[in-house]
Protein backbone atom coordinates (compact mmCIF):
# COMPACT_ATOMS: atom_id res chain seq x y z
CA UNK A 1 0.00 0.00 0.00
CA UNK A 2 1.24 3.49 -0.81
CA UNK A 3 1.20 5.97 1.56
CA UNK A 4 0.69 9.24 0.99
CA UNK A 5 2.03 10.74 4.24
CA UNK A 6 5.43 11.67 5.03
CA UNK A 7 5.41 9.37 7.64
CA UNK A 8 4.32 5.61 8.09
CA UNK A 9 3.43 4.72 12.02
CA UNK A 10 3.70 1.00 11.86
CA UNK A 11 1.52 -0.21 15.03
CA UNK A 12 1.36 -4.57 15.99
CA UNK A 13 -1.42 -4.90 18.52
CA UNK A 14 -2.24 -8.00 20.50
CA UNK A 15 -4.67 -8.13 24.16
CA UNK A 16 -3.57 -4.13 23.95
CA UNK A 17 -6.73 -2.79 25.18
CA UNK A 18 -5.84 -1.51 28.77
CA UNK A 19 -3.27 0.64 27.42
CA UNK A 20 -4.33 1.79 23.88
CA UNK A 21 -6.82 4.44 23.68
CA UNK A 22 -3.94 6.26 25.65
CA UNK A 23 -1.56 5.59 23.22
CA UNK A 24 -3.59 6.60 20.14
CA UNK A 25 -4.45 9.86 21.71
CA UNK A 26 -0.93 10.59 22.02
CA UNK A 27 -0.30 10.01 18.67
CA UNK A 28 -3.44 12.18 17.61
CA UNK A 29 -1.93 14.90 19.54
CA UNK A 30 1.27 15.07 18.47
CA UNK A 31 2.66 18.93 17.08
CA UNK A 32 3.33 16.72 13.36
CA UNK A 33 0.57 15.76 11.61
CA UNK A 34 2.05 14.70 8.33
CA UNK A 35 1.53 10.89 9.63
CA UNK A 36 -0.82 8.14 8.61
CA UNK A 37 -0.82 5.12 11.16
CA UNK A 38 -1.45 1.33 9.76
CA UNK A 39 -1.99 -1.56 12.05
CA UNK A 40 -2.41 -4.98 12.11
CA UNK A 41 -4.12 -6.92 15.21
CA UNK A 42 -2.35 -10.55 15.76
CA UNK A 43 -5.47 -12.32 16.84
CA UNK A 44 -6.51 -10.54 20.43
CA UNK A 45 -9.38 -11.85 22.45
CA UNK A 46 -10.03 -8.78 24.40
CA UNK A 47 -11.26 -5.33 23.52
CA UNK A 48 -8.35 -4.19 20.91
CA UNK A 49 -10.33 -4.48 18.23
CA UNK A 50 -13.35 -3.05 18.88
CA UNK A 51 -11.04 -0.04 20.04
CA UNK A 52 -9.04 0.09 16.76
CA UNK A 53 -12.44 0.25 14.64
CA UNK A 54 -13.89 2.98 16.42
CA UNK A 55 -10.71 5.09 16.54
CA UNK A 56 -9.99 4.35 12.85
CA UNK A 57 -14.02 4.63 12.01
CA UNK A 58 -13.54 8.64 13.69
CA UNK A 59 -9.88 9.25 11.90
CA UNK A 60 -10.02 7.01 8.69
CA UNK A 61 -8.00 10.16 7.16
CA UNK A 62 -5.10 8.98 9.51
CA UNK A 63 -5.62 5.10 10.67
CA UNK A 64 -5.72 1.99 8.27
CA UNK A 65 -6.45 -1.30 10.03
CA UNK A 66 -5.45 -4.15 8.43
CA UNK A 67 -7.30 -7.46 8.36
CA UNK A 68 -4.39 -10.27 6.73
CA UNK A 69 -3.51 -13.75 8.92
CA UNK A 70 -1.83 -13.66 12.56
CA UNK A 71 1.54 -13.65 12.34
CA UNK A 72 2.19 -15.28 15.38
CA UNK A 73 4.06 -12.61 17.72
CA UNK A 74 5.34 -8.73 17.95
CA UNK A 75 8.95 -9.15 15.87
CA UNK A 76 6.61 -10.28 12.36
CA UNK A 77 3.72 -8.61 13.05
CA UNK A 78 5.88 -5.47 12.86
CA UNK A 79 8.22 -6.62 9.71
CA UNK A 80 4.49 -7.40 7.97
CA UNK A 81 3.70 -4.03 8.28
CA UNK A 82 6.72 -3.03 6.80
CA UNK A 83 6.45 -5.19 4.07
CA UNK A 84 3.11 -3.82 3.25
CA UNK A 85 3.32 -0.23 3.49
CA UNK A 86 5.49 2.18 1.20
CA UNK A 87 6.20 5.51 2.44
CA UNK A 88 9.90 7.59 2.85
CA UNK A 89 9.59 7.65 6.71
CA UNK A 90 9.07 5.03 9.13
CA UNK A 91 8.38 4.31 12.79
CA UNK A 92 7.19 1.87 15.05
CA UNK A 93 4.76 1.97 17.79
CA UNK A 94 3.77 0.17 20.66
CA UNK A 95 0.23 -0.73 21.96
CA UNK A 96 1.19 0.59 25.79
CA UNK A 97 3.21 3.39 25.53
CA UNK A 98 2.98 7.22 25.31
CA UNK A 99 4.80 9.21 22.92
CA UNK A 100 5.10 13.00 23.84
CA UNK A 101 3.73 15.43 21.86
CA UNK A 102 7.42 16.72 19.99
CA UNK A 103 8.10 12.53 19.37
CA UNK A 104 7.38 13.04 15.85
CA UNK A 105 8.72 16.37 14.92
CA UNK A 106 11.63 16.11 16.89
CA UNK A 107 12.83 12.57 15.18
CA UNK A 108 11.92 13.95 11.81
CA UNK A 109 13.83 16.94 12.06
CA UNK A 110 16.68 14.59 13.22
CA UNK A 111 16.41 12.21 10.23
CA UNK A 112 16.55 15.36 7.82
CA UNK A 113 19.54 16.46 9.46
CA UNK A 114 21.24 12.98 8.60
CA UNK A 115 20.60 13.00 5.74
CA UNK A 116 21.41 16.47 5.10
CA UNK A 117 25.04 15.31 6.16
CA UNK A 118 25.08 11.67 4.42
CA UNK A 119 22.86 12.07 1.72
CA UNK A 120 20.05 9.50 0.89
CA UNK A 121 22.17 6.57 3.08
CA UNK A 122 20.20 4.23 4.91
CA UNK A 123 19.73 5.92 8.40
CA UNK A 124 18.50 5.13 11.51
CA UNK A 125 17.21 7.85 13.81
CA UNK A 126 16.29 7.04 17.42
CA UNK A 127 15.70 8.72 21.01
CA UNK A 128 15.98 8.09 24.63
CA UNK A 129 13.10 6.76 26.76
CA UNK A 130 11.29 7.57 30.30
CA UNK A 131 10.41 4.57 32.01
CA UNK A 132 7.30 4.54 33.75
CA UNK A 133 5.20 1.96 35.60
CA UNK A 134 1.02 1.10 34.07
CA UNK A 135 0.01 4.11 35.55
CA UNK A 136 2.65 6.29 33.81
CA UNK A 137 4.58 7.08 37.33
CA UNK A 138 8.22 7.71 36.51
CA UNK A 139 10.43 4.98 37.32
CA UNK A 140 13.87 6.66 35.57
CA UNK A 141 14.15 9.58 33.28
CA UNK A 142 16.63 7.55 30.89
CA UNK A 143 16.42 3.92 29.78
CA UNK A 144 19.45 4.30 28.22
CA UNK A 145 21.35 5.20 31.39
CA UNK A 146 18.95 3.18 33.75
CA UNK A 147 20.42 -0.41 31.26
CA UNK A 148 23.63 1.14 30.80
CA UNK A 149 23.94 1.25 27.41
CA UNK A 150 27.05 3.15 26.20
CA UNK A 151 25.73 5.22 23.42
CA UNK A 152 29.13 7.08 22.55
CA UNK A 153 31.08 2.99 22.24
CA UNK A 154 28.78 1.81 19.57
CA UNK A 155 29.89 2.38 16.05
CA UNK A 156 30.70 -0.41 13.97
CA UNK A 157 28.82 -3.38 13.08
CA UNK A 158 30.02 -5.52 16.12
CA UNK A 159 29.65 -3.27 18.35
CA UNK A 160 25.75 -3.40 17.32
CA UNK A 161 25.42 -6.93 17.01
CA UNK A 162 27.06 -7.05 20.94
CA UNK A 163 23.90 -4.97 22.42
CA UNK A 164 20.57 -3.92 21.10
CA UNK A 165 20.74 -0.28 21.99
CA UNK A 166 18.33 1.15 19.41
CA UNK A 167 14.72 0.21 20.68
CA UNK A 168 11.61 0.27 18.20
CA UNK A 169 9.23 2.72 20.04
CA UNK A 170 11.74 5.07 19.80
CA UNK A 171 13.06 4.66 16.16
CA UNK A 172 12.26 6.47 12.54
CA UNK A 173 13.93 4.50 9.58
CA UNK A 174 13.90 6.01 5.94
CA UNK A 175 13.20 4.27 2.95
CA UNK A 176 16.85 3.20 2.03
CA UNK A 177 16.89 1.84 5.26
CA UNK A 178 13.88 0.00 4.53
CA UNK A 179 15.60 -1.48 1.31
CA UNK A 180 18.91 -2.62 2.07
CA UNK A 181 17.17 -4.40 5.24
CA UNK A 182 18.46 -8.49 5.07
CA UNK A 183 15.49 -10.79 3.70
CA UNK A 184 14.34 -13.25 5.10
CA UNK A 185 13.38 -12.93 7.95
CA UNK A 186 13.92 -16.18 9.25
CA UNK A 187 16.47 -15.41 12.11
CA UNK A 188 15.23 -12.48 13.17
CA UNK A 189 14.28 -12.31 16.66
CA UNK A 190 12.78 -8.27 17.03
CA UNK A 191 12.51 -5.83 13.99
CA UNK A 192 14.18 -2.77 15.58
CA UNK A 193 17.62 -5.10 16.26
CA UNK A 194 17.02 -7.11 12.93
CA UNK A 195 16.90 -3.32 10.84
CA UNK A 196 19.37 -1.94 13.09
CA UNK A 197 21.86 -4.15 12.17
CA UNK A 198 21.21 -4.57 8.68
CA UNK A 199 22.09 -0.82 8.59
CA UNK A 200 25.17 -0.96 10.30
CA UNK A 201 26.40 -4.23 8.03
CA UNK A 202 25.58 -1.86 4.62
CA UNK A 203 27.84 1.26 6.74
CA UNK A 204 24.48 3.49 7.01
CA UNK A 205 24.09 6.17 9.56
CA UNK A 206 22.21 5.61 13.12
CA UNK A 207 21.43 9.04 14.88
CA UNK A 208 20.35 9.25 18.50
CA UNK A 209 18.63 11.65 20.39
CA UNK A 210 19.68 12.48 23.87
CA UNK A 211 16.17 12.95 24.84
CA UNK A 212 13.56 10.85 26.05
CA UNK A 213 10.09 11.03 23.81
CA UNK A 214 8.62 8.25 24.64
CA UNK A 215 7.05 7.62 27.68
CA UNK A 216 7.79 3.66 27.84
CA UNK A 217 5.16 2.09 30.26
CA UNK A 218 6.99 -1.31 32.49
CA UNK A 219 4.34 -3.66 32.86
CA UNK A 220 3.26 -7.55 33.74
CA UNK A 221 2.12 -8.19 30.26
CA UNK A 222 5.03 -6.67 28.39
CA UNK A 223 6.55 -8.73 25.59
CA UNK A 224 9.29 -7.13 26.47
CA UNK A 225 10.84 -4.21 28.43
CA UNK A 226 13.61 -2.93 30.67
CA UNK A 227 14.59 -5.26 33.11
CA UNK A 228 15.70 -4.36 36.84
CA UNK A 229 18.93 -5.54 37.27
CA UNK A 230 19.01 -4.70 40.78
CA UNK A 231 16.52 -7.45 41.48
CA UNK A 232 18.52 -10.30 40.10
CA UNK A 233 19.94 -12.13 42.54
CA UNK A 234 22.95 -14.87 42.44
CA UNK A 235 20.15 -17.37 42.76
CA UNK A 236 18.25 -15.60 40.08
CA UNK A 237 21.02 -15.63 37.36
CA UNK A 238 22.34 -19.43 37.93
CA UNK A 239 18.54 -20.29 37.42
CA UNK A 240 17.92 -17.99 33.87
CA UNK A 241 21.51 -18.93 32.82
CA UNK A 242 20.08 -22.05 30.42
CA UNK A 243 17.68 -19.21 28.78
CA UNK A 244 20.63 -16.58 28.60
CA UNK A 245 22.62 -18.82 26.89
CA UNK A 246 19.78 -20.05 24.59
CA UNK A 247 19.18 -15.89 23.93
CA UNK A 248 22.56 -15.70 23.02
CA UNK A 249 23.09 -17.89 21.11
CA UNK A 250 19.86 -16.94 19.07
CA UNK A 251 21.15 -13.41 19.02
CA UNK A 252 24.59 -14.99 17.81
CA UNK A 253 22.66 -16.67 14.86
CA UNK A 254 20.42 -13.45 13.93
CA UNK A 255 23.30 -10.88 13.53
CA UNK A 256 25.15 -13.80 11.44
CA UNK A 257 22.51 -14.39 8.90
CA UNK A 258 22.48 -10.25 8.60
CA UNK A 259 26.27 -10.59 8.26
CA UNK A 260 28.41 -13.85 8.64
CA UNK A 261 30.69 -13.70 11.52
CA UNK A 262 32.54 -16.42 13.55
CA UNK A 263 31.61 -17.15 17.35
CA UNK A 264 34.78 -16.36 18.79
CA UNK A 265 34.76 -12.90 17.07
CA UNK A 266 31.24 -12.28 18.64
CA UNK A 267 32.39 -12.90 21.73
CA UNK A 268 35.11 -10.81 21.54
CA UNK A 269 32.72 -7.93 20.42
CA UNK A 270 30.28 -8.87 23.54
CA UNK A 271 33.33 -8.71 25.93
CA UNK A 272 35.12 -5.79 24.36
CA UNK A 273 31.41 -3.79 24.86
CA UNK A 274 31.16 -4.82 28.32
CA UNK A 275 34.70 -3.77 29.14
CA UNK A 276 33.77 -0.18 27.31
Amino acid sequence: MKCTSTIAILMATYNGAAYLSQQLDSLLGQTFADWHLYIHDDGSTDGTNDILARYADVYPQQITVFDYPSQGGACRNFLSLLERVDAPYYMFCDQDDVWLSGKIEKTFHRMQEEEGRHGKSPVIVHSDLCLVDARLNRLSPSFIRDQQIKIDKIKTFDDYASTNTVTGCAMMLNQEARQIMKRPYDKALMHDAWICLSVAANDGIVGFIDEPLVLYRQHGDNTLGARDMSKFTWLSKLRNLRRMMRDTIAHYHEMNAVRPISPLSFVKSKIRYKKG
